[in-house]
């Protein structure tokens, strides 16, 4: 519903009102003339046709005319027989207008028939440059100067593998088997190319005689034995130079301080792992399972005299 002066449909804010006067529905706004109706004896808010109604006089037969938006419904009433009397001519007018146009597209859709269309789709199909996606390949591939194959479009995600298991084990062994055949043969060409450089390094040095032999595995074996033990030896040694300190150290009478090792409190425990002091706060931040330090001795401290 919408109202029949200002054609602006009705809401929350904007309520349906009725004028006194003629009955039809319109807004608080559209009804803002005061006029006084005999029939209520009272003085009410009116419409604008009401409030002119009212203005003449009073000899004038009183016809109560529906407002404009009336007459777009396109519904004749007996109260606006005069208003369609007066724009009758128009609206004859305006209608003949509009049947001749319909008319003439009518006619002009009848002239285009389904033979029309399919030349005309015919002609535009024409037009269009057939080129096949091998050829756009092509020269492609001849403008970035690569090979037909770099640019073919190729399969985003393989295709579901229909092999059975007992194919698909066969084809890793096959695949096995020729990466291993590939490794021997690789190593074979690069042991041949060692042997070569190292003869060349001797024959420079001087050093390169006919009769030399290359050396044996076992040889290479006990060597590398050789090196074990005289790494094992150089720690051995090592070690016994860090207990030799040690017991200098103990032996030379320096006093241990009784403090802690991270905060320099009075130390009150000793951890079996690393033997330093700490006092119980610094001990808890200091406990470790992997290192051995997630144990301690209780410490005094001695005596001075």
């Amino acid at each position: 519903m919408s109202c029949n002066s200002c054609s602006k449909s009705f809401s929350l804010l904007r309520q349906e009102k009725g004028c006194p006067g003629c009955g039809f529905s319109y807004c608080s706004k559209c009804l803002n003339h005061k006029v006084f109706l005999q029939k209520l004896n009272a003085e009410v808010k009116v419409c604008t046709k009401c409030k002119q109604q009212a203005n003449k006089n009073d000899n004038e037969p009183t016809t109560i005319e529906p407002p404009d938006a009336y007459y777009r419904i396109g519904i004749p009433t007996d109260c606006a027989m005069n208003k369609e009397v007066s724009s009758n001519t128009t609206d004859q007018l305006i209608y003949e207008k509009l049947k001749k146009l319909k008319e003439g597209n009518q006619e002009n859709l009848t002239k285009v028939n389904n033979e029309d269309i399919i030349a005309r789709l015919q002609k535009l199909k024409d037009d269009i440059p057939s080129t096949s996606t091998t050829e756009l390949e092509f020269r492609l591939a001849n403008l970035k100067g690569v090979p037909t194959s770099a640019v073919q479009s190729k399969p985003l995600l393989p295709g579901p593998d229909l092999r059975t298991e007992q194919e698909q084990a066969d084809d890793l062994m096959k695949q096995y088997m020729a990466q291993s055949h590939i490794d021997t043969k690789y190593k074979e060409e690069f042991d041949v190319l060692v042997n070569d450089i190292e003869t060349r390094l001797q024959k420079l040095k001087g050093t390169y005689t006919s009769g030399q032999k290359k050396p044996s595995v076992t040889e290479n074996n006990e060597k590398s034995d050789d090196e074990e033990e005289i790494v094992k030896k150089i720690i051995h040694r090592a070690k016994e130079q860090t207990s030799v300190e040690e017991n200098e150290v103990c032996d030379s009478g320096l006093e241990e301080l009784p403090f802690c090792e991270i905060c320099n409190e009075d130390a009150k425990m000793r951890c079996r792992g690393c033997k330093y002091l700490f006092c119980k706060r610094c001990f808890c931040e200091h406990k470790d399972d992997d290192d051995g330090c997630d144990s301690y001795d209780p410490y005094t401290a001695p005596k001075t005299s």
